[in-house]
């Protein structure tokens, strides 16, 4: 006995998720704003200072940036629709966009530790007053922000993201703060640039970690967090079904999953197949988040016809 696929279409429910709502959308277009007002100070900051520690913080705060606007991007291509060219849409723009900014930060972090290396040898003492008060405002600054967000940061993994990367923008804020405290108590200037470099190692293990991520989408990987075992684990136990065979899953973006998967189910069990198949669905997306499933059903007794040409 022979299934045919059974498609999942994800629904427009699906394909908004909570990214389309005005609510989130708002919040981040609010963290973005403060957020690039907040890189365009210390960056200016930072030169008339003369602050390594500062130009790390800023470049810190550049990189939340680039991700809160591609988090807009990324909710803007999620209410685009479909078309006959372009089946899932736009999503993938996302992913490109996210490679870029992980590339333009890496080498940002490398110029940081660069320049902060050549501040260690010339010993450039930094404008400690103007260093320390700019540094307050970008922990101000990125508090503020996180407060703001950190009721939504449940609700939408944008959010989320977002909220984390301002406490640890927060923390490079503090490290500013204590860098400029220390040399204005000991006059030990090297403690500027000791500080950009660690700002600096932050930031290159976040832009490697993006890369990772964004490499990972375009390879059709597995999304972070899935383990497909475990998965077919889980559709196995449903009853009625005997095995669970060709499991592929790919992410499309940072929001949307795909799987497609062959499920033998036991022979007395056929005419139950859209029970079943709701049932099935129903944990990938509950459980594993996968909004988009396309299940092939066969029964136990069925085997695939050999071409002999």
């Amino acid at each position: 006995m022979g299934g045919a696929e059974r498609p999942v279409t994800p629904t427009s429910d699906h394909h908004s998720h909570a990214l389309s709502s005005v609510r989130p959308r708002s919040l981040l277009l609010f963290a973005a704003v403060i957020t690039g007002l907040t890189f365009a100070v210390e960056l200016a900051g930072a030169s008339y200072s003369r602050s390594m520690a500062l130009l790390s913080d800023a470049g810190h705060v550049l990189m939340d940036f680039s991700a809160l606007l591609i988090s807009l991007f990324a909710m803007g291509l999620a209410e685009r629709p479909v078309s006959d060219r372009r089946t899932y849409g736009l999503h993938r723009l996302e992913v490109l966009a996210a490679l870029v900014n992980g590339l333009l930060v890496l080498g940002l972090a490398a110029g940081i530790v660069i320049g902060s290396l050549s501040r260690l040898k010339s010993g450039v003492p930094p404008r400690v007053g103007p260093m320390v008060a700019l540094g307050a405002v970008g922990l101000v600054a990125n508090l503020f922000v996180a407060w703001k967000l950190h009721g939504y940061s449940s609700l939408d993994i944008n959010i989320r993201a977002s909220f984390l990367h301002l406490l640890s923008d927060a923390l490079a804020s503090v490290g500013v703060i204590g860098g400029g405290a220390l040399i204005a108590l000991t006059g030990w200037t090297a403690v500027d640039p000791l500080v950009g470099i660690a700002i600096a190692a932050v930031i290159l293990v976040n832009a490697l970690r993006l890369l990772r991520d964004a490499l990972n989408l375009l390879l059709e990987g597995v999304p972070p967090g899935l383990h497909v075992p475990e998965m077919v684990k889980a559709l196995e136990a449903v009853p009625g079904v005997v095995r669970v065979e060709d499991v592929h899953v790919w992410g499309l973006c940072s929001h949307l999953v795909s799987l497609s998967a062959r499920v033998t189910l036991d022979a007395n069990r056929m005419r139950e197949q859209h029970v079943l198949l709701k049932s099935l669905t129903g944990i990938l997306q509950n459980r594993f988040r996968i909004g988009h499933a396309t299940i092939q059903l066969e029964g136990v007794d069925w085997h695939p016809v050999a071409n002999d040409g």
